[in-house]
């Protein structure tokens, strides 16, 4: 056993639980009417082991249920899976609650925290159902990406919802959905076993094999460029350094002695280390460092003498203005006529007595002008000196200039011989290399002969690994393989009278539909007709593949959900009780009873190995079935959501409130007996928290055995709470405690 189903919860946003057991290793029936959330409960448990969205659809289940939960069996452990439900808007929760024990207990609401996600969930199933790590293998040409197999490719063997189990269009789980086919074409080979497990393991191998004979290769190639014909290539190489002036020898065709002896020098020469290349960067830098310092200096020159030109212009110009001046007085003759006689006006010529101070403060006046002539004659020789000098100076920074970019420019044109000279000694070391390789495997004969030899070697292992892993080979085991289920799958078809179990009937997994062989060629399910025959074949495939997973021992579930098999029988809108009565044709509740018959008895073949579980709304009248039923049957207001749950809370408390005051009148009237105590807990603590702190305390109340003397037990809260009307509004705790003390386990 794997991994079998035991109980199916829900928690609600009222804090309870509402489970659904079931039994591992046989078949379990949960049936009920329409509308009763049959369908869900495949779509809750797939949700918990990892399904990337919640189909439970939108009503009573969405509205009410804050986590879904799962407890599973293995055959060391039981794992417990709890899952929160979606937000609303949302397709799905990531949020989740592990627990691994040797026997969980269902914890309660309360008790639930997400301590881990669905990704964790799904990779711990994966390892707990023994997947090693397996990745597809895609074929040449096509663009598909590898699928890393996991548990949640398991799933398409263990499911089929009621829209799938009778659909002549697709076999197995999900199919309709994009993508899913292939998946399924892609891993079916791993789940059946026609891919072992060491497979990726051998598919790594084989590539690391592959890499090492390229290795091997490409040395040996290398050798064999090496070898030329004979010392051919030693001959080529001389030739090289004679023409990289390496070789000054005329004769090139030497003995072969002394070619490996040629070669040999050559191998070893280095490029020699000229001792000024170490001083030219140095003068370099000096010399650059010696422009810019003259560059900054004859643009100081440049400036100074600017403002030299300039004063000198200035001084020009006043000389000019004064001697205008001088010019005028001279064309009217007064500076001699003040020379002249004292006694006649020099500006009117009129004579006059004594001495004038006009005429005195003319002549101060012509005297001062004079000097000031003078004084701009003295002047203007040492400004030309000044401006000579500093042309001078910029003539000669100017030399300089010149001299510092020669010499730069013969250092750098130095250098670019320098890298000549460099390309040169490149292709020399180049040489010398090929030189010390050539003469490393001219004695070629011994490694020559190891390299061929592991390269047979590798070839050999190549070849095996190649043949182990070749993909015609791995069709040919699945398809070998997929015979022996054939062999099954006709004889079950045969048992249940399908249409043409009268021929070898086969899977086909390349176009993943069920083929029947006939003489004029093969009928695939969509051709067969009738949904019985559709229905038939998916619930034959489904047993024989798990057959076949628990005989080969492969990683897949023990366990298949089947949802509503009866469907093609039941006239769905005139049905009630589930009865087979309600089918009008007496072939057809034939044909109901021999189809659960037939599930019964193969599961019983392979006890204790597969669990069974069928949601449908047949209710045979049998002892075999009705044994097999899981949880009351829900019809009417039955259902997996309890109806308290949906119904307004203040209500439902109110209703059960108003019930337990009837309780207390009864007791008054027919035994004369008042539970005070317990009248004080409800006002205190509310009518469903009060019962159930009565209920859980250890202690047997004072009441409790009041009524066990007067055998009114009926009379108690333990009786109310298994009432079925009032059992909803607890927990399982509460429920157990209950029956314990009225001795009902």
């Amino acid at each position: 056993m794997t991994m079998q189903i035991l109980t199916v919860s829900l928690y609600g946003k009222n804090g309870q639980r509402r489970d659904v057991t079931f039994k591992p290793g046989s078949v379990n029936i949960i049936t009920g009417a329409s509308q009763r959330g049959k369908t869900s409960l495949i779509h809750i448990v797939e949700y918990c082991l990892g399904a990337s969205e919640c189909m439970v659809a939108a009503g009573h289940i969405r509205d009410n249920v804050d986590w879904y939960a799962v407890l599973l069996q293995f055959p060391d452990c039981q794992v417990f899976i709890a899952r929160a439900a979606p937000m609303p808007g949302h397709k799905a929760a990531s949020a989740c609650c592990l627990l691994v024990e040797k026997a969980v207990s269902l914890p309660n609401k309360s008790d639930l925290r997400g301590s881990t996600n669905v990704d964790s969930v799904v990779s711990f199933l994966t390892r707990k159902i023994g997947v090693p790590e397996h990745v597809t293998e895609v074929p040449e040409g096509q663009t598909r990406h590898p699928v890393t197999i996991g548990f949640r490719h398991s799933r398409y063997y263990l499911f089929q919802s009621q829209t799938e189990i009778a659909n002549n269009e697709i076999l197995f789980h999900q199919q309709a959905r994009d993508r899913i086919p292939q998946n399924i074409k892609d891993t079916l080979p791993y789940f059946i076993g026609a891919a072992e497990d060491d497979r990726l393991s051998d598919m790594q191998k084989l590539r690391s094999l592959k890499q090492d004979r390229m290795r091997l290769v490409k040395q040996i190639k290398e050798i064999d460029y090496l070898k030329g014909d004979g010392l051919q290539k030693g001959y080529a190489l001389l030739s090289e350094a004679a023409e990289l002036g390496l070789y000054n020898s005329s004769d090139l065709i030497p003995k072969d002695e002394v070619l490996l002896e040629h070669l040999k020098a050559i191998s070893n020469w280095s490029p020699s280390l000229d001792a000024e290349m170490d001083e030219s960067p140095d003068a370099l830098v000096a010399l650059e460092a010696e422009n810019r310092r003259l560059q900054n200096q004859r643009r100081s020159l440049k400036i100074r003498l600017r403002e030299a030109q300039e004063y000198s212009s200035s001084e020009s110009g006043f000389e000019r203005a004064v001697n205008d001046q001088m010019l005028r007085l001279q064309s009217v003759g007064l500076f001699e006529k003040f020379d002249a006689v004292p006694e006649v006006c020099p500006v009117c010529d009129g004579p006059h007595k004594g001495g004038s101070k006009f005429q005195s403060i003319i002549k101060s006046s012509l005297e001062e002008l004079s000097e000031k002539l003078q004084g701009v004659g003295r002047t203007k020789p040492r400004i030309s000196g000044y401006v000579n000098q500093l042309l001078e100076e910029q003539s000669e920074v100017n030399n300089n200039i010149r001299r510092v970019k020669q010499s730069i420019g013969k250092i750098r044109s130095q250098d670019g011989e320098d890298e000549l000279r460099d390309d040169l000694n490149t292709l020399r070391s180049k040489l010398a290399g090929k030189c010390s390789l050539y003469l490393e495997s001219v004695d070629w004969s011994d490694d020559s002969g190891n390299l061929e030899a592991q390269l047979a070697l590798l070839e050999e292992s190549i070849s095996m690994l190649s043949e182990k892993l070749d993909p015609v080979a791995l069709k040919e085991r699945l398809d070998a393989q997929l015979n022996c289920i054939s062999e099954d799958m006709t004889v079950w078809a045969q048992e249940l009278g399908l249409g043409y179990s009268n021929h070898r009937i086969r899977l086909d997994a390349s176009k993943l539909t069920v083929v029947a062989d006939t003489p004029d060629g093969p009928v695939t399910l969509d051709k067969m007709g009738s949904g019985e025959n559709w229905m038939g074949y998916h619930v034959v495939t489904y047993l024989a593949l798990a057959k076949w997973f628990i005989e080969r021992s492969r990683p897949v579930g023990r366990f298949i959900f089947f949802d509503q098999p009866s469907q093609v029988y039941f006239p769905a809108d005139k049905s009630d009780s589930g009865d087979l009565s309600e089918i009008e044709k007496d072939e057809d509740r034939i044909a109901v009873k021999k189809l659960f018959e037939w599930i019964f008895k193969i599961v019983s073949e392979l006890f204790p190995d597969l669990q069974v579980i069928i949601t449908d709304h047949a209710d045979i009248d049998e002892p075999w079935y009705q044994d097999s039923i899981r949880d009351k049957k829900w019809r009417g207001d039955y259902a997996l959501i309890p109806k308290s749950w949906y119904e307004d809370s203040e209500t439902t408390e109110s209703v059960f409130y108003a019930h337990l005051q009837e309780l207390i009148a009864r007791c008054k009237e027919e035994i004369d007996y008042t539970p005070v105590y317990f009248i004080r807990m409800i006002e205190e603590l509310g009518a469903i928290k009060a019962v159930s702190k009565l209920v859980l305390d250890s202690k047997v109340s004072e009441g409790f055995t009041k009524l066990a003397l007067v055998g009114r037990l009926d009379l108690s809260v333990e009786a109310v709470v298994l009432e079925d009307r009032w059992s909803s509004l607890f927990e399982e705790d509460v429920i157990q405690a209950a029956k314990s003390k009225l001795g009902k386990e």
